[in-house]
């Protein structure tokens, strides 16, 4: 056999790859070992090597069977004697826990003294948890009768301690068996404890544990020898094969001891003890802990859905149907195809329509509650409690949350992820919702996926808006000439806090930065900028900054109708602020410049024709730019006022601060000083080709004003500069001695 089909044998992608190459190596270390019956020997090692690929698990294969099979199946008289052999040899090994001969590649321990010996060296057990819960798992189990009638998997995870436990089972987990290792009598414990718990946790008590203790002083002997001999690789990889016999066994021993009437546990649940005699009535006893503590979880036969997390496809039909749940919620099925069913549309079907969950409210039939019949009727009144909780202060929609993950409802993850955008768009008037950035008017689709990824960040505000309050809304609404509302819902707000939002939003840069308002205006004007709560903006924010609480608006009506009006004069002075600075600047002009008061079109064309005489060509840009706006075709006053200062300051008068306003008129009155100058220069007959013009004036109190035009022919610029020099060399390295002394020479000069 080990000659037949050789390559493939001996290749890595045969599975028994291992166990051939065994085969291999002891056929040759029996042709290196024995002189004599090296065929005997051979056959011998070919069935243990062939039988331990081919048998069962469990099957037999000690000294008595190979000798019986080496006697009638391979002629071979004298097997007993053989077999020996191989064992002296270390070519063979019988492993006593699996009751089978193996072959063995051989090592200088002796494996079976080597675990005696460890026995001295390693410390009873006395800590049996600990040891447990290190070589010791087991996997959750499924409460499959639960699971079966609600829809929901149900898992319950082994938790091996000295002592019952009170952990609440989160995430996946939905319950604990609690297996209870305790040397000490601790049964009255276990019962007391168990009767004063809440949650799905069954316990699960050992009178007896001396055979477990026993097999775990067995598996620390194995592990010691392991550490001593770390370095003998064939000794370490049997060793670990006895190991893991070792604790399949424990396994054996644990679960073996649950059932039955001689059984040395003892089960109990609410201080109940309760006998479990099989398998499938341990099961059945878990789905009937499921169905005490997980009383209202709905029932909800969508696999899809209905587990703690959702595959990558389902994601993407969530996607799809938080899509369709706000464009299409006023439309049949969510406008779902007919004759097509994608994952969205059935989990449109089994969680709403077939639960009579209506997307929306008719005004006559009133709110279409979900019916009792799979109880979504329950967790219905339980999310309108946190909405309704939501009323007195914001509550984050993890809280939502965790109220679905706790018992007596439990809900899955994935259910969660659907049901809490659901309910929540369908009440989407009853309440305002609120992200890291503040107020969200509106609710997308994109909203309801961020939420379910960081729920956290969202918080909810429902309405409670009745009495006075309701009154200074609908007093908002008429001086914004909308209507009156009985009962506020989102829609109303949105309606309303957008007139004030769009108003601020639409102002000049100059009106949402100018200190040139009243206190009033002022803090009405801040309070509509950091606006991040429409009901706490209406009923706070605006109140306060006018002066006003709401106790003092409830306990008068005229400080209502007071309060009102002096809103009415800080939004109309905010609104008309920037016309204000536009009249200023105007007036500015009008007295300072032209110097009597006259209309637009009037003073523009005296300005315009102040400087019709003005050589423009020699101008300086800056004074260039200015005379064309000045006399530009425009006929709006903002628009000719704006490109005027936009030529002096660079920025329009919707951009400027308070400061600029000053910095205009400085600038304005400097620009006309130089034009007018000019202008008179202007209207000399002086040859620009031919001379210079200059107009001197000097100003002092005491002389008064000293003026000279100057008119240099062009052809003196050499004997200019001649004497410019000659006057440099005489002067000081004081700057402001020298600008004296050079105004006297030229008053002197100019008299």
């Amino acid at each position: 056999m080990v000659f037949n089909y050789y390559s493939f044998l001996n290749s890595r992608y045969n599975p028994d790859f291992g166990a051939w190459k065994s085969i291999k190596t002891a056929l040759e270390k029996v042709e290196s070992s024995f002189e004599k019956n090296t065929s005997e020997y051979s056959k011998i090692v070919k069935t243990i090597g062939l039988l331990n690929i081919n048998s069962q698990a469990g099957a037999t294969l000690d000294k008595s069977f190979l000798v019986s099979y080496a006697e009638k199946c391979l002629s071979i008289k004298n097997a007993a004697e053989l077999i020996e052999g191989l064992e002296k040899k270390n070519i063979i090994l019988f492993r006593n826990y699996s009751k089978r001969f193996i072959l063995f590649e051989g090592t200088e321990l002796d494996i079976q003294t080597a675990l005696i010996e460890a026995g001295g060296k390693v410390d009873d057990v006395t800590d049996v948890v600990t040891l447990l819960n290190k070589y010791y798992q087991l996997p959750p189990i499924v409460a499959k009768k639960a699971m079966y009638e609600t829809g929901t998997p149900r898992l319950f995870e082994y938790k091996i301690t000295d002592h019952p436990i009170s952990d609440i089972p989160i995430g996946e987990i939905d319950g604990f068996i609690n297996l209870i290792f305790n040397e000490k009598n601790i049964l009255n414990e276990v019962k007391l404890h168990s009767s004063s718990n809440e949650d799905a946790i069954l316990y699960c008590y050992y009178k007896n544990s001396k055979s477990i203790k026993d097999l775990l002083f067995e598996i620390e002997k194995t592990k010691k020898v392991i550490d001593e001999n770390s370095d003998d690789k064939v000794a370490i990889r049997e060793l670990n094969n006895i190991v893991l016999h070792q604790q399949n066994l424990l396994t054996h021993k644990i679960l073996n001891n649950f059932y039955g009437s001689k059984s040395e546990v003892v089960w109990f649940f609410k201080g109940q003890q309760i006998p479990v005699n099989s398998k499938k009535e341990f099961n059945s006893k878990l789905s009937e802990i499921c169905n005490l503590v997980y009383s209202k979880t709905p029932i909800f036969n969508n696999e899809l859905v209905n587990k703690h997390k959702i595959s990558a496809s389902i994601h993407t039909a969530k996607r799809n149907y938080f899509k369709a749940l706000v464009l299409n919620w006023d439309k049949p099925q969510l406008d779902f195809p007919a004759d097509k069913f994608p994952p969205e549309k059935t989990i449109y079907l089994s969680l709403l329509e077939n639960n009579n969950i209506s997307l929306y409210v008719d005004e006559i039939i009133g709110e279409h509650k979900p019916n009792s019949k799979n109880r979504f009727d329950k967790l219905w009144k339980l999310s309108q409690k946190y909405l309704d909780s939501a009323k007195t202060s914001k509550r984050k929609v993890s809280e939502f949350v965790e109220l679905l993950n706790q018992r007596p409802f439990k809900l899955k993850q994935g259910v969660i992820d659907f049901w809490i955008p659901s309910f929540l768009f369908i009440k989407r008037d009853d309440y305002a919702l609120f992200g890291k950035n503040g107020y969200i008017p509106f609710i997308t689709d994109e909203v309801f996926d961020l939420m379910g990824k960081d729920p956290d960040e969202y918080e909810i505000k429902s309405f409670a808006i009745e009495g006075v309050k309701l009154d200074i809304f609908n007093s908002y609404r008429l001086f914004l000439n909308q209507n009156s509302k009985e009962k506020l819902t989102n829609s109303n707000f949105i309606e309303t806090i957008k007139p004030f939002l769009t108003f601020y939003k639409d102002l000049p840069e100059y009106s949402k930065n100018t200190k040139r308002l009243s206190k009033a205006a002022l803090e009405i004007r801040n309070a509509i900028s950091s606006s991040k709560d429409p009901e706490k903006t209406f009923f706070e924010d605006f109140p306060n900054a006018l002066g006003y609480s709401i106790v003092k608006i409830q306990s008068s009506p005229k400080d209502l109708q007071a309060y009102i009006v002096k809103l009415q004069n800080a939004i109309r002075e905010i609104r008309t602020c920037f016309d204000e600075l536009v009249n200023r600047v105007e007036l500015f002009i009008q007295d300072d410049i032209v110097g009597i008061e006259m209309p637009f079109e009037e003073y523009k064309d005296v300005l315009q024709k102040r400087y019709k005489q003005l050589r423009r060509h020699l101008l300086l840009p800056s004074q260039k730019v200015f005379v064309q706006r000045l006399d530009s075709q425009i006929d709006d006053k903002k628009a000719w006022l704006n490109s005027l200062v936009q030529s002096l300051i660079n920025s329009t008068l919707e951009k400027i601060n308070d400061e600029d306003e000053l910095l205009i008129a400085d600038k304005f009155k400097s620009m006309v000083l130089e034009l007018d100058s000019l202008t008179t220069l202007s209207k000399s007959d002086f040859k620009e080709d031919k001379e210079d013009v200059f107009d001197l004036q000097i100003n002092s109190f005491f002389d008064g004003i000293s003026k000279k035009m100057v008119r240099l022919p062009k052809n003196k610029k050499e004997e200019v500069s001649n004497i410019q020099a000659e006057l440099k060399k005489g002067l000081s390295k004081d700057k402001t001695l020298n600008i004296a002394a050079l105004t006297n020479l030229l008053k002197e000069m100019l008299k």
